[in-house]
């Protein structure tokens, strides 16, 4: 646990998270990716040189396929958005694993490679993590069939930064265009619930992760924006269902993110549980082992049942 504790007082700068300098990770928290996974484009036509096309840039958003053989699937799938303050992915713990999990569970799942953002909008004024995990969902839906998945029980999960790249597609969805002449491009980006880990949720200072809305928004950034971008202050009767979950002695993003995200689902009238396990700290994936946080797992499980996502 001392290695550990390091390790994770290491990696974690400003919101980000280095790569050098760190002791090596336990292996319970850098899984590989499956060697016989899929990876695909999400967007096929998207200008990137090949020589940019590393997933370590991040200019190059993919969805590593996790799927579930037919005798063994029960039509629930989840894109995965693993964290790093908008600077990094911790797509080991925070994707490889938690697909490996839902796995047993049934559920096909797809973690997403979206590309990170360089601390301004782009000129659609869309954030690319945005765009990238709308068509995420997208994608898993126009193959549903072909996957054997459900298109009505497809969900994101996040965590940290990633939570907040999930908590915007359950409050920024867009319906789909009934008149777009692809079919993908007809099929609504509204996950059917969502599963947040130690999410950032809010824009705004004070709230905030600082480091996230620095490389998401960029330092100097009109309040009018960094509400729109505070998924506590977008949720409406459409916000899909959520299971979240966090430590009380986070010493990275405040807790009142999840908080305040728990308060607006329930003035809604939206399906909703919050966990606040004593012990666990920040990033704590599927949990760290003699924390609480290893608690986690078997109680979203148990909401994934209780919601209908997963066979009783």
């Amino acid at each position: 646990m001392k290695e550990l504790s390091h390790f994770i007082l290491a990696a974690f700068v400003i919101g980000g998270i280095a790569t050098s300098g760190v002791a090596k990770m336990p292996a319970w928290f850098a899984p590989r990716r499956k060697p016989d996974a899929k990876v695909i484009p999400v967007w096929p036509h998207l200008k990137v040189p090949m020589d940019q096309r590393a997933w370590k840039l991040h200019k190059w958003p993919t969805l590593t396929e996790y799927l579930v053989g037919r005798q063994h699937a029960n039509g629930c799938a989840v894109v995965i958005c693993p964290g790093g303050g908008y600077v990094y992915e911790a797509v080991h713990h925070e994707g490889y694993a938690i697909a490996q999990w839902l796995n047993k569970l049934g559920v096909s799942a797809f973690v997403l490679n979206y590309r990170l953002p360089n601390g301004k909008l782009p000129p659609s004024g869309v954030p690319w993590p945005l765009q990238d995990v709308r068509r995420a969902v997208q994608i898993v839906r126009a193959n549903a069939h072909a996957w054997h998945i459900n298109p009505n029980d497809v969900g994101v999960a996040g965590f940290s930064a990633g939570g907040h790249v999930a908590a915007m597609a359950g409050t920024l969805f867009l319906p789909g265009n009934p008149n777009a002449p692809r079919r993908i491009d007809r099929l609504s980006t509204r996950p059917d619930f969502l599963i947040l880990g130690y999410p950032v949720i809010s824009m705004i200072p004070g709230i905030t992760h600082p480091g996230s809305h620095n490389a998401l928004l960029g330092e100097h950034c009109p309040l009018g924006v960094e509400k729109y971008f505070s998924a506590n202050l977008m949720v409406t009767k459409l916000t899909p269902p959520a299971f979240i979950c966090v430590a009380r002695n986070d010493p990275i993003v405040p807790l009142e993110n999840s908080f305040s995200f728990y308060r607006a689902l329930k003035r809604e009238h939206i399906p909703a549980v919050l966990h606040v396990y004593a012990t666990g700290k920040h990033g704590f994936g599927l949990g760290v082992p003699g924390t609480a946080s290893v608690q986690w797992p078997a109680a979203c499980v148990q909401w994934l049942r209780q919601r209908g996502y997963i066979p009783r």
